[in-house]
């Protein structure tokens, strides 16, 4: 278990030198989101309207919306929150720009040495 905890540190490390904290965060979001079941009900909330018993939050369901789109149900995604495709549509779009952006910094250090 100690290996395991040692090598997820040193690949959190790595990548988080090599492309730095927003794309490793946005990333780390976007693979959650994939991974995760959005069928199941949420027990916890971390949204602070909802934690204070309000019952409308503009934000609420947008996480989930993400999560049915990447699991390829459209129809449930825009049942869940109408911005849930833009959002997607962003999300990835800056992942992408932020890790091309290091890929080429990269390959320019590698070029220059």
């Amino acid at each position: 278990m100690h290996r395991i905890s040692s090598v997820l540190r040193y690949l959190v490390n790595l990548l988080y030198w090599r492309i730095g904290l927003e794309a490793l965060i946005w990333t780390a979001g976007l693979v959650y989101l994939a991974v995760h079941n959005p069928y199941t009900e949420a027990e916890f909330s971390i949204c602070p309207f909802r934690n204070l018993g309000f019952h409308f939050c503009p934000g609420c369901g947008l996480g989930r919306a993400v999560s049915f789109l990447l699991h390829g149900d459209i129809v449930r995604s825009v049942q869940t929150h109408i911005l849930g495709i833009p959002a997607t549509i962003i999300l990835v779009y800056r992942t992408l720009f932020l890790l091309n952006g290091a890929l080429k910094k990269q390959f320019l250090q590698a070029t220059v040495h």
